[in-house]
């Protein structure tokens, strides 16, 4: 008998048994994948060749079709597995949001890495997925980082997008890398704007945190140096770097050992050639007070002069684990933590801070570095070239009685 001849409650109460039969072959699955992640409204590769009875007569029988869509949806947000327990207890929150369904189709969000809840016009949040739309499915999900927005007109969302999209995800070199965009779009199901990127390795922070005394020795100052000198090879002023937003390349790749990657462009713009002054008016002042140049404090527009003075304040802080206008490290019984500094004089204090201050006992590489970031105008092009070089004749000679630098070996050291 045909589905089409019967009623349209009978054969959704057909698909629904049919379902559960073919759950029941989920532990027997040939392929040798024990869990899926995704769900019967999204099924991966492996789960839909399980559900392949289901789908079988979708093609050929409109009832049979209908009776198949409308138990998807009834199931729309059930998954196959279970990932990592969050409990969010509204529904509107964006963590409900982006578990609520497989997003984008192939990805099932399983940790939030932050999220701010604020107002609905600004929430967004980080998450680790797992790509189960690959060719093996959920047997074998390589993870991702997704970034999304509850709004396409959240600031961040249209600076992150515009700067990939810009940036394109390729590396010719020179240039600091960047990740490749796998996604970029709007998810009607969890009615979120939602940006995927591969997964990366850790960032500097976390590397800074396993050395012994939370500092970096001159050797990988100047690989960080070189890595980072060519930022804006790509026309684009990043605005917040930190060593939180530098990330070594992923354990295995074909990347070199030194590799490091640039992320984070929610505060990045296009650099406007055509204008060789800053802007008239007054700019809001984004990114990290510990690390912006004295002009952003000021509102005053910025160009590639910026992005280097905040690198050389990264170097600095990465080779003392402090910067000269950091405030004190209190003792709280097991813990440390430092006070923040009084805000409305950090700029101050950089002012006030000699070369010889903030590079202290460092190569005299890093002070000629400073006296050519702080010569440059506003929007004029940086040598960075000549700043390459310089770092990389300061690196071969410490490189002369040791091996050259690998961020994994040395992370695997300090995490035994």
């Amino acid at each position: 008998m045909s589905p089409s001849t019967l009623p349209l409650k009978t054969v959704e109460w057909i698909v629904y048994q049919v379902y559960l039969s073919c759950l029941s072959q989920f532990n027997t699955y040939s392929s040798g994948c024990d869990q899926h992640f995704c769900s019967p409204a999204m099924p991966c590769v492996g789960a839909q060749a399980l559900l392949a009875p289901m789908f079988c007569l979708r093609l050929v029988d409109s009832t049979w079709n209908a009776a198949v869509k409308n138990f998807q949806d009834s199931i729309r947000e059930v998954f196959f597995s279970r990932v990592e327990d969050g409990y969010y207890p509204h529904t509107w929150h964006i963590n409900t949001r982006v578990r609520k369904s497989v997003l984008l189709s192939r990805y099932r969000v399983f940790r939030t890495i932050a999220s701010e809840e604020g107002t609905w016009l600004r929430s967004r949040g980080v998450y680790l997925a797992y790509d189960i739309g690959g060719a093996q499915g959920c047997a074998n999900p390589a993870q991702v980082i997704i970034k999304t927005w509850a709004v396409a007109s959240d600031f961040e969302c249209q600076r992150e997008v515009a700067a990939y999209r810009a940036l394109g995800g390729a590396d010719p070199c020179p240039g600091v890398p960047v990740p490749r965009v796998a996604a970029a779009a709007y998810d009607a199901v969890c009615d979120v704007h939602a940006l995927v990127l591969p997964k990366l390795g850790p960032t500097l922070e976390d590397l800074r945190a396993l050395l012994p005394n939370n500092r970096f020795d001159a050797r990988m100052v100047l690989v960080v140096a070189i890595e980072m000198a060519n930022i804006h090879a790509r026309g684009l002023i990043h605005s917040g770097i930190k060593p939180g937003n530098i990330c070594i390349a992923p354990r295995g790749s074909a990347d070199a050992p030194s590799r490091l990657y640039a992320i984070d462009f929610g505060f990045s713009f296009a650099l406007d050639t055509n204008s060789p002054l800053p802007s008239a008016h007054r700019i809001d002042a984004v990114g990290n007070r510990r690390f912006m140049s004295v002009f952003a404090h000021h509102g005053i527009s910025q160009s590639q002069r910026d992005d280097l003075e905040s690198l050389a304040y990264l170097l600095s802080y990465l080779f003392h684990s402090q910067l000269p206008w950091d405030g004190p490290i209190k003792q709280n019984g097991t813990s440390r933590s430092r006070s923040p500094p009084q805000q409305q004089h950090v700029w101050r204090l950089k002012i006030a801070t000699p070369a010889a201050v903030l590079f202290r006992d460092m190569d005299e590489c890093f002070h000629e570095f400073w006296r050519d970031v702080k010569a440059l105008a506003y929007a004029e092009v940086p040598d960075y070239d000549k700043m390459r070089a310089r770092f990389a004749d300061c690196l071969a000679e410490y490189n002369k009685a040791a091996s050259p630098c690998g961020w994994w070996d040395i992370w695997n050291e300090c995490s035994q």
